[in-house]
């Protein structure tokens, strides 16, 4: 299973917002550091405004804050936002369709994988290196950190502020 860029790239924009939760994140900044398109990224960032995902905060200092905390945002309900249509193959097309028993286990075998993804939050994603994944090879005291300052000048990042 393979998440398309526009999926890619919103799980990474919310977790550097869960990273950096004092200040809105500067698209421009984070293109930058992710090696981006800015006009992708601010694409992407408009999905995530519009699923409800994130705040837009106008400005000098603006940007996207997350819309609700980390731990209440799971990864699975994302992946299924932004992956409109999602299925592990299109079965509509196959002259086989009606008369092969592996579309009920492709189906099964998608519901598990984002069964996977939902037991995994935000903030756990967050998290420097493997701790979402593999919590016993990381350290509890892990803190997430920005590599660098992506923007907002310390504006703190408030539910409700921005359009």
């Amino acid at each position: 299973m393979q998440l398309t860029q526009h999926t890619d790239y919103g799980l990474r924009l919310l977790i550097a917002m869960a990273r950096r939760p004092d200040a809105p994140l500067a698209l421009p900044g984070f293109a930058a550091e992710q090696g981006l398109s800015y006009h992708h990224v601010a694409k992407v960032a408009q999905a995530l405004v519009h699923e409800g995902f994130a705040i837009s905060v106008r400005g000098r200092n603006g940007g996207l804050c997350l819309a609700q905390p980390p731990a209440a945002l799971r990864v699975g309900q994302v992946v299924r936002a932004l992956e409109k249509g999602l299925r592990l193959v299109d079965c509509a097309n196959c002259r086989m369709n009606g008369d092969c028993a592996l579309s009920g286990a492709l189906a099964r075998a998608l519901e598990a994988f984002l069964a996977v993804l939902d037991e995994v939050t935000l903030e756990q994603a967050a998290r420097p290196g493997v701790s979402a994944f593999a919590p016993w090879l990381v350290s509890s005291d892990s803190r997430p950190q920005s590599a660098l300052p992506l923007g907002g000048d310390g504006v703190p990042c408030r539910a409700g502020q921005g359009t």
